[in-house]
């Protein structure tokens, strides 16, 4: 999925088993995190880009709370 009008994140790809990318605008590294609930994690991410809200806050809480874990 790609993400447009954020200043820090490219793109969020979403894969098989909860695994999630989450590619960043400084570089074009994607970076692997596992989602307790990768739906929720795609219906958050969608719901915050419609509404124009900060997609890199957003992964940001995701990870702080438990939600995204980097592997």
């Amino acid at each position: 999925m790609q993400i447009t009008g954020s200043s820090a994140i490219a793109a969020v790809n979403f894969g098989e088993n909860n695994a999630v990318g989450v590619k960043f605008q400084s570089n074009d590294t994607e970076y692997g995190f596992v989602a307790k609930d990768s739906t929720l994690v795609r219906t958050g991410l969608e719901t915050a880009q419609a509404k124009g809200e900060s997609i890199g806050r957003l992964i940001s809480d995701y990870r702080k709370n438990g939600q995204l874990t980097a592997v």
